[in-house]
C-alpha cells in the first residue's frame, strides 16, 4: 500500500476535501517533504492547464499520479453525465473527455463520483439506471481506447441515488461490460452505507483499485471513530497494493491535517 494527498489542481481555487496550502508547486513539494507517494489533484477543465508543467513540477518531486479526481466538475460548474438536460450532458461528457485525455498524458486514473449525476434528475423515464449505465460505458469506452482506467466511486444517500456501496458498484460495472472500470472504495462513504466496512472492502475485491480515506467524522484519520486496525487487516488479507489516500475537510488547516494524516498511515504502511 502506498499513501497519497489529494490537493486542489492549478484550475481549482476552493475544493472542499483537498489538503496542503500555497500554489500548486509548494503543495507538490510539501506532499513529498512529507513522504507521500502519489499526489492526486482535482481539475476543472484541461484545456486550460499546462499539461506539460504539471507532469514535469509532479515527476521533479519524485512523485506519482494515481488518478485525476473530477468532484470539482461536478462542485464548481455543476456538470453532471446522468441528466435530463441534453446541452448539459454533452457539457460534461466533453470534459470528462479532456480529463481522460489529461490523464492518459499523465499515466494516471480517472475517478468519477459526484460527476456521474444522480438517477432523479432524468425525471419520468422507463430506466433510468440503463441510461446511467450507457452514459458511463461510452466514457470508459473512451478511456479503455487511451489506456486509462476509470475508478468508480460509490456513494453515500445525501450525495447521490445510485451506487451508494461497493455491492451496488459492482452490479453496476458488470452490466457496464468494461473491464477497464474498477471501484474506488471512500471510508467516510463507507462509515454510512456500509453495515461492515470490512465486508465492504471484500465486496470490492479485485474491483478495489483506489482507496480513499477519512475518518467518521470526514477530518483526518485518528480525529474520530473509525477501527483502523480492522480496516488494514483486511486490506493485508486482501493483499490491496494500491494507493491509501486522504481526501478530507482541511481542518484544523489543510497542512496540519495532511502531516497527520501520513504520520497516522506510518502505523499501517510503509512510508
Amino acid at each position: 500500500m502506498k499513501p497519497g494527498v489529494v490537493v486542489n489542481g492549478p484550475d481549482v481555487i476552493y475544493g472542499p476535501l483537498a489538503l496542503l496550502s500555497g500554489t500548486f508547486e509548494e503543495k507538490v513539494a510539501k506532499a513529498a517533504r512529507m513522504g507521500y507517494r502519489g499526489i492526486e489533484f482535482m481539475v476543472r477543465d484541461p484545456s486550460g492547464l499546462d499539461w506539460a508543467w504539471v507532469k514535469a513540477t509532479i515527476q521533479n518531486a519524485g512523485l506519482e499520479v494515481p488518478q485525476v479526481v473530477t468532484g470539482e466538475l461536478f462542485g464548481a460548474d455543476g456538470l453532471c453525465l446522468v441528466t435530463a438536460d441534453e446541452a448539459l450532458y454533452r457539457r460534461a461528457e466533453e470534459r470528462t473527455r479532456s480529463v481522460i485525455d489529461l490523464a492518459a498524458y499523465l499515466g494516471a486514473m480517472v475517478n468519477i463520483g459526484r460527476l456521474r449525476g444522480q438517477l432523479k434528475l432524468l425525471g419520468e423515464v422507463a430506466d433510468p439506471y440503463s441510461i446511467a449505465v450507457e452514459r458511463l460505458r461510452k466514457v470508459a469506452l473512451y478511456a479503455a481506447e487511451r489506456g486509462v482506467k476509470i475508478t468508480l466511486e460509490p456513494l453515500n444517500r445525501y450525495e447521490s441515488d445510485f451506487i451508494p456501496n461497493a455491492f451496488e458498484g459492482r452490479r453496476f460495472i458488470e452490466a457496464m461490460g468494461c473491464d477497464n472500470v474498477g471501484l474506488m472504495l471512500d471510508l467516510f462513504h463507507m462509515n454510512i452505507e456500509d453495515a461492515s466496512i470490512e465486508e465492504g472492502l471484500r465486496q470490492a475485491g479485485e474491483l478495489l483499485w483506489h482507496l480513499h480515506i477519512a475518518d467518521t467524522n470526514r477530518r483526518y484519520p485518528g480525529s474520530g471513530h473509525m477501527d483502523y486496525d480492522s480496516i488494514f487487516a483486511t486490506l493485508r488479507d486482501m493483499n490491496y497494493q494500491g494507493y491509501v489516500s486522504a481526501e478530507m475537510l482541511p481542518l484544523p488547516d489543510p497542512d496540519t491535517a495532511a502531516q497527520k494524516t501520513i504520520e497516522f498511515l506510518r502505523r499501517y504502511i510503509q512510508v
